[in-house]
């Protein structure tokens, strides 16, 4: 006898077939649900890691706009604000070694950037360790010393376009930071053993024993000046290790940003009310008053989020930029670190 096989018995033969036919479609959807779920509890994880060991620094700090050119291979070093248009200036360079350029934010948020060309015609391909600005000229650190460059220049220079230096000016030292505060122009150099040293004589064994392995000059203004700042320095600073920028609170600390690597950045403010002359120091081929800082004239060290870069005093806050989160490093995208953070950090 023949038997028939109904529709309801062909459907249920072809069952176990359309699984097996579905089951690695499955396997593969549930791997990529995982992975999600392990890159979600990664980015959780390391957002509390770094907000949590660096609480008092987030207490203190408020996120204000993206770091420009974050996230297109730029390497941000050092922000000063142009009073005269309300503008943020970044230095810093390129992942991928071309030309180094200057970024400017705009009051609306609008993002360019300004190439910088040598005296000699060549275009600027270095670090941007250090950018200030007066209301006439900006200064741009380079080997050896600095660039000057037209503010008006800079500020009406359209996305892309290149701007001449007008001058520049040589230091005993190559400035690893410089901020314009008060109307002195302060320049000084960064100490890392073995990879980044510095000259003997900047090495100073402080009055507390404190060993402060790097210096910063202090040039006073001078109207009659070529740009603005008298060429012998008045007085000369002797500094810790790893600063990589200073800048002055609204009742006149001393701020000093400290970073290198994965290591914690640390923000040291100093009373400057509390310094005494501690001997002399050649500078620019004279001798001049030397100040330590050291725990004598230190008023507190915040501890931040590491490769903190420059800092700039405005509006009674202290901005702070960040290098972990270029595309060098990476990491500090998972954390927030692409941000520009204002502190307040009056005693």
């Amino acid at each position: 006898m023949q038997t028939t096989t109904t529709k309801h018995e062909q459907h249920t033969e072809q069952t176990p077939e359309l699984r097996k036919k579905r089951s690695p479609l499955k396997i593969v959807g549930v791997i990529c649900a995982v992975l999600v779920a392990l890159v979600l509890c990664v980015l959780a994880g390391v957002n509390i890691f770094v907000h949590t060991t660096y609480a008092t620094f987030y207490d203190k700090a408020e996120a204000q706009f993206q770091i420009p050119g974050i996230n297109d291979g730029f390497i941000p070093q050092d922000l000063d604000y142009l009073d005269e248009s309300d503008t943020w200036l970044f230095s810093g360079y390129m992942t991928d070694d071309s030309p180094s350029p200057l970024y400017k934010r705009t009051p609306d948020g609008q993002v360019s950037r300004v190439f910088v060309d040598l005296p000699d015609g060549q275009v600027y391909t270095g670090h941007g360790s250090a950018i200030t600005t007066t209301d006439d000229y900006a200064f741009l650190a380079r080997e050896g010393g600095y660039l000057v460059l037209s503010a008006a220049d800079v500020d009406a220079a359209a996305d892309g376009q290149h701007v001449q230096a007008v001058g520049e000016v040589d230091l005993d030292f190559t400035p690893a930071f410089m901020n314009i505060e008060n109307g002195s122009l302060y320049a000084g150099n960064f100490y890392y053993p073995e990879k980044y040293e510095t000259p003997a004589q900047h090495r100073i064994t402080t009055p507390d024993g404190t060993l402060n392995p790097a210096i910063m000059y202090v040039y006073p203004a001078d109207e009659s000046a070529p740009y603005g700042f008298a060429e012998q320095a008045e007085c000369v600073y002797s500094i810790r290790d790893k600063v990589q920028g200073t800048a002055q609170t609204a009742d006149g600390k001393l701020v000093l940003s400290c970073s290198y690597g994965l290591a914690t950045s640390h923000l040291s403010v100093y009373d400057l009310s509390k310094l005494t002359q501690d001997g002399t120091f050649e500078a620019d081929g004279r001798e001049v008053p030397l100040y330590a800082l050291d725990s004598r004239s230190l008023v507190t060290e915040l501890a931040a989020p590491p490769m903190s870069e420059g800092i700039e005093g405005h509006d009674g806050l202290i901005y702070l930029t960040d290098e972990a989160a270029s595309n060098k490093y990476i990491f500090g995208k998972l954390y927030g670190a692409d941000q520009v953070y204002a502190l307040d950090l009056d005693s």
